[in-house]
């Protein structure tokens, strides 16, 4: 099997292989996900060099290494020279019986057009407003340093930190951190908990936090690793629901237009309580996820891969089996641009991919152009599908 992997990856499979090929993936849905995973892999190792080529496969392979069936095939490596590597469009579908779109190989760069250039991938700023009012703009301020009796405020340019001098504020004082569509932030909270906070959104918080319970509030996405605290125990207001935790780590997405709330647990214990009705709360172990309704109030969990779910947080978009609709949504608020499709049949096509996060947006547009099953047309920030 990964010989015709290795010829995928290199165009060079025959039909009877392609076939093959095929019928592997079809055959057991970890084959698909550890496919993904190799192709995406490779995908993101971009800069090749002739006499790196060879390395580069054999580490992908290696760490996917259940690929191999140790009852019928063994692991090799690949030790013949790899004179040409040839990413062109053809390449790029190698799952078309699935209905699901591989776009992880490069195009040719040189073809992109020119108008697209001017759409630049999303960068760190945000906006912090005060207890009193006031707003920082935080791209500006590079060297933010402000002191209250109750903290100090360092940071600036792509993250900020609360350091607390004093545990007897009597009436708590709540800050807002905001990100505009195109940015990212990253915010260390008083307690010393981290939240990355995702484009076009907002967490608001108490400066110092008092009582039993450490609350916050949250508008769109963000990634919590939350300082382990027994006795004060931490609570994620988003829409809908309420996160309770006391140390743990844990993705959130939940958009005022999204019609799901998502709660995605990478490590340690949560429960999620739906804030409206009766429903019973969800306790989440790692790799869950619970989704709440917004319009039924009807909560479920599910056990996931969550690193597409986080992989945003270290610079990746990972898209697997998604829907284009639901993939340019997510595009749209790191790329600031509107996006529109001219019928419903574009839209709910599925694709699968994983994409360098500060790529900018001709890079992601030309590949998933390449499998010809869309095509883009600009104008101004404006993007229409068809």
């Amino acid at each position: 099997m990964e010989k015709l992997l290795y010829k995928y990856l290199i165009n060079k499979l025959t039909k009877e292989e392609y076939k093959n090929l095929q019928a592997w993936l079809k055959k057991d849905k970890e084959n698909l996900r550890v496919f993904e995973n190799i192709v995406g892999e490779w995908n993101l190792s971009k800069s090749y060099v002739d006499n790196s080529k060879e390395k580069i496969l054999a580490q992908i392979l290696d760490q996917n290494n259940s690929i191999v069936k140790e009852s019928s095939v063994q692991r090799i490596y690949f030790k013949g020279a790899i004179k040409k590597i040839a990413i062109a469009a053809a390449a790029v579908v190698a799952l078309f019986i699935l209905n699901v779109y591989d776009f992880g190989f490069n195009s040719n760069e040189s073809s992109v057009a020119e108008s697209f250039q001017t759409i630049e991938s999303g960068k760190s700023k945000a906006i912090l407003t005060l207890d009193d009012g006031k707003e920082i703009d935080l791209l500006d301020e590079k060297n933010l340093n402000l002191e209250s009796e109750e903290t100090k405020i360092i940071g600036g340019g792509n993250s900020i930190t609360y350091l607390q001098k004093t545990s007897d504020a009597k009436k708590p004082k709540y800050n807002t951190l905001k990100t505009p569509r195109g940015a990212e932030f990253f915010l260390t909270l008083s307690d010393s908990t981290k939240v990355w906070l995702n484009a076009d959104s907002q967490l608001k918080y108490p400066v110092v936090f008092l009582g039993d319970k450490r609350i916050v509030e949250l508008i769109g996405e963000a990634f919590f690793e939350v300082t382990p605290n027994r006795d004060k125990s931490f609570q994620v207001i988003s829409g809908d629901q309420t996160i309770e935790v006391l140390g743990t780590s844990f993705n959130v997405t939940s958009y005022e237009d999204d019609a799901e709330v998502v709660t995605t647990l990478i490590e340690g214990k949560v429960n999620v309580n739906p804030r409206f009705g009766d429903k019973k709360s969800i306790l989440l172990s790692p790799n869950e996820q619970s989704k709440l309704n917004k319009e039924t109030g009807e909560i479920k969990n599910i056990k996931v891969d969550p690193n597409q779910f986080i992989a945003w947080k270290s610079g990746k978009f990972y898209f697997r089996q998604q829907k284009l609709k639901d993939i340019t949504k997510v595009l749209s608020r790191w790329y600031d641009i509107e996006i529109f499709f001219v019928n419903s049949d574009t839209e709910n096509k599925r694709f699968t991919g994983r994409f360098k996060r500060y790529e900018d947006f001709d890079h992601i547009r030309s590949i998933i152009e390449s499998t010809e099953e869309v095509k883009f047309i600009k104008k101004g920030k404006t993007i229409i599908i068809k």
